[in-house]
C-alpha cells in the first residue's frame, strides 16, 4: 500500500502541542525527532504507532500514523494537491487555511511577494503556497525530481494496468516520495472532473 493511502486510512487522533511540535521538527528533519527539541518527558509521551524508537540508537523516526496524525485527510490532500512549481493550494477553506498557516505547512502571499496573516489574508489578495516543510509531510520533492522529466506536470500519460483497458490520463503532479503520481482521466464526462494516485511505474508517456 502506498504512503498515501496509509496516510488516508487513520483516523486523526488529539496530540498535545509538545508531542505536534516534536513531530512536526521530524517533518523538517527528514523523519528523524530531533534531540532538544522538546523535553524527554514529551518524547517519551509519543506513541511508538507515531514514532518508533530504534533500538540500537535510541532515536525516535516519524511513522506513516505520524504524519497522519499531524494534520486532518482534507488537509493532507490540499497540500498533496499543490502546484509543484509554484507552490499554490486551492480550494483552502479559511479555516484550513489557518489551521495549515499555524503548523507552518503554508504561507500567505501576495503577488508583489509579501507575506500576509492566515487572518486577513484576503485584505491583500494574497494567496496559500506550501513551504518546505508542507512538501516534506506529503512526500512532495523540493525541486523536479529526474522522474519527471519522463512524467512532465501537466502532460498526458497512459495509465497501463494489467487486466484493465489503458487510459489517457493528465499528470498533476510530480512523482511523490511514495512513487505515485496525481493524474486526472481525461476520458471521463465532461463536468465530472475527478483526480485520482497512480503509481508512476504504470505511467508511459503519450
Amino acid at each position: 500500500m502506498s504512503g498515501a493511502h496509509l496516510l488516508y486510512s487513520y483516523a486523526i487522533t488529539k496530540m498535545t502541542k509538545g508531542q505536534r511540535k516534536a513531530l512536526l521538527a521530524g517533518v523538517d528533519a527528514g523523519g528523524r525527532l530531533p534531540d532538544g527539541v522538546v523535553s524527554a518527558r514529551v518524547l517519551g509521551s509519543i506513541p511508538e504507532a507515531w514514532a518508533r524508537t530504534d533500538e540500537e540508537t535510541g532515536s525516535r523516526f516519524l511513522t506513516p500514523e505520524g504524519r497522519a496524525a499531524l494534520i486532518p485527510i482534507d488537509r493532507y490532500r490540499h497540500l498533496r494537491r499543490a502546484n509543484p512549481e509554484t507552490g499554490a493550494v486551492y480550494g483552502l477553506s479559511h479555516y484550513d487555511g489557518q489551521g495549515l498557516s499555524r503548523d507552518g505547512l503554508v504561507i500567505f502571499q501576495n503577488c508583489d511577494g509579501r507575506i500576509a496573516e492566515a487572518a486577513d489574508h484576503w485584505r491583500t489578495d494574497a494567496y496559500p503556497y506550501i513551504t518546505t516543510r508542507g512538501r516534506k509531510l506529503v512526500g512532495m520533492p523540493l525541486t523536479a525530481p529526474t522522474s519527471a522529466a519522463r512524467l512532465p506536470y501537466r502532460s498526458r500519460a497512459v495509465w497501463r494496468r494489467e487486466g484493465r483497458p489503458d487510459e489517457l490520463v493528465q499528470v498533476n503532479s510530480w512523482p511523490f516520495s511514495d512513487g505515485m503520481v496525481i493524474v486526472h482521466p481525461l476520458q471521463t464526462n465532461g463536468l465530472d472532473y475527478r483526480e485520482t494516485e497512480a503509481p508512476a511505474a504504470e505511467l508511459h508517456p503519450s
